[in-house]
């Protein structure tokens, strides 16, 4: 199973975002930790135009090309040694994303007043809270129900370069029903809650600023010896760090799959 791995007035930021020219933005991290059973670890970067990202990371060693086309409902994996995508619909993965769940997702971020330099920009500390029930039978009360925590804190920066339109993406990916990540992975009910708890908690994290650095861990309590296995197989910790934040042109053709790749559509 892969796991994959998120303040001021709102109604001002948005008024802001509104009238603020949109500039296209590069998010350069780095990342350390364990995913589940998964080593993730390495240098990786975001690219957000408009309503199209492109991340580029290393998961298990291995670089991975992931597309979120808001306006296109669809996630797009690129392949470069293969020459290959594969176009997963939203609508494919919506099912299974709202059937795991037993109850809402709560979760808080709670300002503190600890602030620090990251990427040379200053943010502000976070304590992260976040609880999801959700059965692995897709059904409760049949012994396989799962209880999955984050916790941690984040740092969030309020005068980040391109704030505006970095938030402006992620409202509109959580309004629309994204998650961040493979979107194959959650096509299992443990992938599932994880990724809808955490693009829950990264809509909390972009309405409050732009997160530089965040120390998440992922635990889970189960109910039966089925669902206790796999909460142990939940249990992960990673952290991300920004490494550097620049707002300027980004070339249309990234977020494009390249005309000699072989498309897959993904049911």
């Amino acid at each position: 199973m892969k796991t994959t791995l998120r303040t001021g007035s709102i109604c001002a930021a948005l008024l802001a975002g509104s009238l603020a020219a949109h500039a296209d933005v590069t998010v350069n991290v780095t990342t350390a930790g364990k995913a589940s059973f998964l080593n993730v670890g390495g240098d990786g970067v975001s690219y957000i135009m408009g309503n199209r990202m492109r991340t580029e990371q290393l998961v298990g060693g291995n670089p991975q090309v992931t597309i979120i086309d808001i306006d296109g409902r669809r996630f797009v994996n690129l392949d470069a040694k293969k020459k290959s995508a594969v176009v997963t619909p939203l609508d494919s993965i919506s099912d299974q994303l709202q059937k795991i769940g037993l109850a809402e997702i709560e979760a808080t971020l709670t300002k503190t007043s600890e602030t620090k330099q990251v990427a040379g920009l200053s943010c502000t500390v976070h304590d992260v809270n976040v609880k999801f029930p959700f059965s692995l039978s897709g059904q409760p009360n049949q012994g396989m129900d799962v209880t999955m925590l984050m916790t941690g804190k984040v740092c969030l920066s309020t005068d980040a370069p391109g704030l505006a339109d970095y938030q402006r993406f992620y409202r509109a990916a959580a309004d629309s029903g994204f998650i961040f990540g493979d979107p194959r992975v959650a096509k299992s009910p443990q992938g599932a809650a994880q990724a809808r708890a955490y693009a829950a908690l990264t809509k909390k994290m972009a309405d409050a600023g732009m997160a530089l650095e965040s120390q998440i861990q992922i635990t889970a309590t189960g109910d039966g010896p089925v669902a206790a296995m796999m909460a142990g197989l939940a249990k992960s910790n990673i952290t991300t760090t920004v490494t550097n934040v620049t707002e300027g042109p980004l070339q249309a053709s990234l977020f494009d799959i390249p005309a000699d790749y072989k498309v897959k559509t993904q049911k």
